[in-house]
């Protein structure tokens, strides 16, 4: 059985777009709100038209289990333990932060911090997961990351999340990367810091610039391959996609049902 860790992963870093779009796809009469009878015909289409729904309609168990799983922690954390509440838009995307938060926490005290700070090598290693980058130019990444930092000074769990929200706006990051090279500019660190703030609303410090660059920067010039930074993050955000049909947000939200059914959900729902 796949681990917690490794479910807990489809749910990564999904733009707030893709939640509100699948907030409408749900509110099926338009009323701003979401009920109980709304979510289960959505969900039902959603099974039937994703690679992954059709595998498990076709299954005696997972069957069972996603016809079984408007029981689940999920749905009542929507809808209350009575499951005729209504779920609005604000519900939806503060369940989503606090989802992604918890999910990074997750990972990021997976690598044992030590005074609150994970190493250099630890970050790239969390950025480059799932990257689909080839095992010989990971090695020699890997080895950049070694010889500038043999004696980091590490970094902290705020900083690791400003530039995971920062790829969490990877589409919205590729266009102003784009008018920035449009315009002549190169991407250079100061560049990237100002594409968080406009974008994604955060302060990338200059000590986690450093480290990407130390991964992306191959030449050593202090400039990255905008294609080449954007396509290897675009990668790991897009993990999991099976068939192109497989749209974000409906990923997303059968991973929500797994982690509901399989795990007690203790990070996320409120205490009764």
């Amino acid at each position: 059985m796949v681990s917690k860790k490794a479910k807990l992963k489809h749910l990564d870093w999904s733009p707030q777009r893709n939640f509100e779009i699948a907030f409408k796809m749900f509110d099926l009469n338009g009323d701003g709100e979401v009920d109980m009878e709304e979510f289960e015909q959505v969900q039902s289409i959603i099974r039937s038209q994703t690679s992954m729904g059709m595998r498990h309609r076709d299954r005696p168990t997972t069957g069972n289990t996603l016809k079984s799983g408007l029981c689940s922690a999920l749905t009542t954390y929507f809808f209350g333990a009575d499951l005729k509440g209504k779920l609005t838009i604000k519900n939806f995307l503060e369940f989503q932060r606090k989802l992604q938060h918890d999910v990074l926490k997750l990972e990021f005290e997976r690598h044992d911090p030590v005074d609150g700070k994970i190493t250099e090598r630890q970050f790239g290693g969390m950025l480059l997961a799932y990257s689909g980058v080839q095992s010989k130019k990971l090695t020699a990444m890997q080895k950049q990351l070694k010889k500038h930092f043999k004696e980091g000074k590490g970094l902290t769990f705020q900083e690791v999340e400003n530039f995971f929200t920062f790829l969490k706006n990877i589409n919205d990051v590729d266009t102003a990367l784009s008018f920035y090279h449009m315009a002549g500019a190169s991407l250079d660190k100061v560049t990237m810091q100002q594409v968080a703030r406009t974008v994604a609303k955060v302060e990338l410090s200059d000590h986690v610039c450093d480290v990407v660059f130390a991964l992306f920067d191959c030449d050593g010039n202090g400039e990255l391959s905008n294609k080449e930074f954007v396509s290897i993050m675009k990668q790991r955000l897009m993990r999991g996609l099976e068939k192109p049909k497989d749209m974000g947000f409906t990923r997303l939200m059968q991973a929500m049902w797994k982690c509901a059914q399989e795990t007690a959900w203790d990070f996320a729902l409120p205490k009764q």
